[in-house]
């Protein structure tokens, strides 16, 4: 997503930079004009002439040459300047002796307006309605010399330039004392824009800081994630070393043939799904459920529970809990222990070891494991494993004789 949204912006700084494709590549591309202008002064009929090339051509204008006569809109006020009025009439200063051109020829004159009050269409559209050959718009006061480009799509074929402020007084003056002023127009240099408008600084400026933000909160959204799974793994490390020790006290065994409870030729470990083999090493659960150990030890370290009974072996044990609060764990009954009314005798086997243990019925609320429930299953594979019959005689000759 962070990728997409990088060449998304991309792209549109490209498109803002104006790249060269399409309607934006003719944008970058702009003409200057030479503007030659000469009149008489009358006082000292001296031929005053300017050539200088000050004048840039519109956007949709024809790049081609124009000449006649200059003319300025009629009136005093500066209004009347910017040529907006749709009836708006030009005093065009003919040479001395000179005669206006017979009817239905183009007059050869050149209209001179100031830029402001209505768009650049309307002031073109208006002098080329009075048959002007070309239209000279002069820029602002504040603008100085410069020149801007011009928009006036709809205008024909009608020559259109701008010039500077400056240069459009220069050329104003002579016409407003009536003296005639001849302008040449002439296609000068082709330039290619190397600028960046302010309109796309912003835009580019804007989409790159749209672009680190978002970088920003990706960074900071993942450090906060791996913050948050580092100190979750430091604090699993030390329950997994509790696990590990708690699993290293569970009981062993290796599988024989002959073992009571435990078939090998049916019975199968419930985690990896396959048949018990002698000489396999099985680890007994609190529960009495009986896994191989390479399949059950990677289990409780991940899970901690019985994948049978899902009991808690870790707490079965008594990690993670008060002594109080410890897990009780019910010991099924069996054929090597014997319950009799006045007492309590289990008998365990660990390791072809068997202990007989002798409790008085006044001692066992002392006792720090008390069995809750007795499990009546002597058919499934939690059945104690090589029970000695003579010594569960044994064990049920010395219960008789505590009865008697």
């Amino acid at each position: 997503m962070v990728r997409r949204a990088r060449l998304a912006l991309v792209a549109a700084a490209l498109v803002a930079l104006g790249a060269p494709c399409g309607q934006g590549a003719r944008a970058l591309e702009w003409y200057t004009a030479w503007v030659s202008t000469a009149y008489v002064e009358p006082l000292s009929n001296r031929t005053v002439r300017g050539n200088t090339e000050s004048g840039r051509y519109g956007d949709s204008s024809p790049k081609e040459s124009a000449q006649g006569l200059v003319g300025i809109p009629r009136g005093a006020s500066p209004r009347h300047m910017e040529g907006c009025a749709a009836d708006t009439d030009y005093d065009v200063p003919l040479p001395p002796g000179g005669r206006p051109a017979p009817e239905g020829e183009p007059p050869a004159w050149i209209a001179l307006v100031a830029r402001g009050g209505c768009t650049f269409k309307d002031k073109i559209t208006n002098a080329a309605r009075k048959r002007a050959a070309a239209v000279v718009i002069y820029n602002e006061a504040r603008f100085g010399n410069s020149t801007v480009s011009m928009s006036h799509l709809g205008t024909g074929n009608t020559v259109v330039i701008m010039v500077g402020y400056p240069k459009g007084i220069e050329i104003l003056e002579p016409v407003r004392r009536g003296i005639p002023v001849k302008m040449t127009i002439v296609v000068g240099t082709r330039h290619v824009q190397e600028y960046i408008s302010g309109q796309s600084v912003v835009f580019v400026a804007i989409a790159f800081i749209t672009m680190m933000i978002i970088s920003l909160a990706w960074l900071i959204f993942y450090y906060i994630q791996r913050f948050l799974y580092t100190g979750s793994q430091f604090g699993n490390q030390g329950h997994r070393k509790e696990t590990k020790k708690a699993i290293s006290q569970l009981q062993l065994h290796t599988v024989k043939r002959g073992d009571k409870g435990l078939d090998v030729d049916v019975e199968n470990c419930a985690v990896c799904i396959e048949n018990y083999k002698l000489k396999d090493t099985v680890r007994i659960l609190p529960c009495k459920h009986i896994f191989h150990r390479t399949c059950i030890d990677p289990w409780l370290l991940d899970h901690r529970t019985c994948p049978m009974c899902k009991l808690d072996v870790i707490k079965a044990l008594g990690y993670w809990g008060d002594s109080e609060d410890a897990l009780e764990v019910p010991i099924p009954e069996s054929i090597s222990g014997s319950v009799s009314v006045g007492s309590l005798s289990i008998a365990l086997q660990e390791d072809d070891r068997n202990e007989v243990s002798e409790l008085s019925a006044s001692s066992t609320s002392e006792s720090v494991l008390q069995c809750t429930s007795l499990k009546e299953d002597a058919g499934e594979t939690t059945a104690l494993l090589d029970v000695d019959v003579s010594n569960n005689r044994h064990g049920e000759h010395l219960s008789n004789g505590n009865s008697h």
